[in-house]
């Protein structure tokens, strides 16, 4: 009879809910026993007291909403005798399914916080964009997927010994079977919305604290990857904009509506083309480097020298928390990181960072130790203007001792930093070389020919690090590998009489070190710290005035404007708020430095998870005050700076496929 079938599914249902939902509270019990400071819980009792119970709401729409298709399906099999039984069958191994999944997907959750800083987020499809197979790799290589994997079937074998499985026989009457549905019902519906609110639960809900941890462990893993995937589809979607829209943005910020600019006149550039070399270090981050030491856990090697004597800002941070939007920000003025395989991929930008040297007579070039199929670069680049593309598969031909050193990632850097000085003493005409390394990743690797410095897991080392299965000392040796690959480059451009005075060098990483835990909110600028190197040859310093200030603020926005100004006279160049961070006095508008997760500008820092918070620099380290302080800077300029980034590479995008279509239509 109907009643008894509705019964044993809201039966199914509810035990299926509330088994998912204390394996959701059990995954956010152990993320804040783990990554939780208690010392900054000082007073946040009702902070603890709203973390638990919107999390519990998160939990609760996210358990019922997976359950909608087992509640819908049996409200209409209830009706048939005959196909119950397998309804049931199917239904409760639905259910097994689910609470595998929402173990698993906890697990993950766990060790991508640990990682990231952050729960699940945009990144995740990483795994899809990148080399799937070389991500795979090193989730298997770095994390205890194996115990994973027994710990989420443990769970869904225990739910099936737990759950209920005596068929119901005692018929109700039918007013009290009505009441029962109805309340079941309701109570499916509300739980289902995460409210009894005009609105449904939503991501604004997660703000439970000024303590932002507590706000990352609000929702569930479930609950962050609905958010990313809305990310994602909003972040790889380009709008009609016009121009005027963009200039506006911009004049609102600095003053000025003209997206161009014009390099200073220099009259030695104009008879001396230096060759231009920006190298973007794979998690080469400021947060790890805090803790070298020359004598005894030597981060730098080769380039410590350099480092020392040349340019160095360390209040400078990286455009994105990962490889390709720092990248697509640096290269094509991109805030979408996805733009190089985006439905804008056969489209040339107008802004990218290779047009004003092609202009300039300058050849173009891109190496990396990677395979530059890698999210479409091999195809997109020479479509932004580059004149030649080299990857591992060039570098192994022409290094062939590089084939035996091959990583799911690609070959050692030295190769490609081998290749670009050849490249520099066989050209006859200005180089720009971009360089991405990509050794200081997992797994790890050093070539065996390398003789590394010291080297120091300390027991700060080992509590920051994380619990990753990779060996802590091969993560400092190989970070040291890629900086002393990049000095020994630097040190032979130096030594050489035809490249010394006509080559600039420039540096920075693509994102902090992952896998090393920060302390905030002291450290919330620090964990997205990069550093910016230098190197100018006397020759062009003396050509122009400039101003070194190592407490210029700055992050990758400022890099082509200050390279543009460098090696370039009277040229012109998009800029989006960047600005030449050797200027000999700098832009007050344009003083500031912008990641995706932080602002920074003299005064300190701004989480942009909750801006109406500023952290004032502690001294004149890296350091920041924990206590907050208030800031003219308003929630306006963020977001316009964000809007005006996002406008450019919508108009960039949809005004050359207009110009394209248009011209195909004649």
């Amino acid at each position: 009879m109907y009643q008894l079938r509705y019964r044993e599914l809201s039966r199914i249902i509810f035990e299926t809910v509330l088994a998912a939902v204390i394996i959701l509270l059990l995954a956010r019990v152990a993320m804040f026993i783990s990554f939780v400071d208690a010392d900054k819980l000082a007073g946040k009792e009702a902070d603890l007291m709203r973390l638990f119970t919107t999390g519990l709401l998160f939990d609760l729409k996210a358990s019922t909403i997976f359950m909608v298709p087992v509640y819908l399906a049996g409200l209409a099999f209830a009706a048939f005798a005959r196909y119950w039984k397998a309804f049931t069958a199917f239904s409760r191994g639905y259910s097994l399914l689910v609470i595998f999944g929402f173990t698993l997907i906890s697990i993950s959750n766990f060790y991508y916080y640990e990682t990231y800083h952050n729960h699940f987020d945009i990144f995740i499809f990483g795994l899809a964009e990148d080399d799937t197979a070389a991500v795979l790799a090193n989730i298997w290589q770095d994390y205890p997927v194996i115990r994973g994997l027994l710990a989420a079937l443990a769970s869904g074998w225990l739910f099936h010994l737990l759950s209920s499985k005596k068929p119901l026989t005692q018929v109700w009457s039918r007013t009290a079977a009505i009441s029962y549905g109805l309340i079941f019902f309701s109570l499916f519906a509300v739980a289902s919305r995460g409210s009894v609110d005009t609105f449904p639960l939503r991501r604004s809900n997660a703000q439970v604290s000024d303590l932002n941890i507590l706000n990352k462990l609000t929702p569930n893993g479930l609950i962050a990857i609905s958010w990313a995937n809305k990310d994602k589809r909003k972040d790889a979607r380009f709008d009609e904009v016009e121009l005027a829209e963009v200039e506006q943005l911009n004049m609102a910020l600095f003053g000025n509506k003209a997206l161009q600019q014009t390099s200073a006149i220099n009259p030695y550039l104009e008879t001396q083309s230096p060759h231009v070399i920006l190298a973007l270090m794979e998690s080469m981050g400021s947060n790890i480097l805090e803790l070298d030491n020359p004598q005894t856990n030597d981060l730098l090697g080769e380039l410590r020298p350099h480092f020392e004597s040349d340019f160095l800002y360390k209040r400078f941070v990286s455009a994105g928390n990962g490889t390709a939007p720092s990248l697509a920000s640096i290269l094509f003025n991109s805030p979408v990181a996805s733009i190089s395989h985006s439905s804008a991929q056969k489209t040339p930008l107008i802004g990218n960072i290779f047009r004003p040297y092609k202009e300039a007579g300058y050849k173009t070039i891109f190496i990396s130790p990677g395979n530059m199929m890698w999210r479409n670069l091999v195809n997109y680049l020479p479509l932004q203007g580059v004149d030649a593309v080299y990857d591992q598969n060039v570098l192994m031909n022409e290094y062939p001792a590089a084939r035996k050193q091959l990583t799911a990632w690609g070959v050692p850097d030295e190769y490609a930093f081998k290749l670009a000085k050849k490249l520099l003493e066989e050209s006859d005409q200005p180089l720009f070389i971009n360089i991405l390394t990509v050794s200081n990743h997992p797994p790890y690797y050093t070539p065996d020919s390398y003789s590394p410095g010291p080297v120091d897991v300390s027991e700060e080392y080992k509590a920051r690090a994380g619990g990753g299965e990779i060996e802590l000392d091969n993560i400092l040796k190989t970070f040291q590998y890629a900086a002393d690959s990049l000095g020994r480059l630097v040190t032979d451009i130096k030594a050489s009489n035809t490249l010394s005075e006509n080559t600039i060098i420039a540096a920075t990483g693509d994102h902090q070190m992952r896998r090393f835990e920060a302390r905030l909110p002291e450290e919330t600028m620090l964990d997205s710290a990069v550093p910016f190197y230098l190197r100018v040859p006397d020759s062009i310093l003396n050509s122009r005035e400039f101003r070194y200030d190592n407490q210029r603020i700055g992050s990758h926005k400022d890099i082509m404007p200050t390279l543009y100004n460098l090696s370039l006279s009277g040229k012109h160049y998009f800029n989006i708020g960047g600005r030449d961070l050797l200027m000999t006095e700098d832009d007050p508008q344009r003083n500031f430095g912008f990641n995706e997760s932080v602002w920074i500008n003299s005064e300190g820092t701004i989480n942009l998870d909750d801006t109406s918070k500023l952290y004032p620099w502690h001294d004149e380290s890296l350091m920041l005050d924990p206590a907050v302080a208030t800031s003219d800077l308003s929630q306006q300029k963020i977001t316009l700076f964000i809007d005006l980034q996002r406008s450019f590479i919508n108009w960039e995008v949809t005004q050359t496929k207009t110009a394209s279509t248009g011209s195909e239509a004649q």
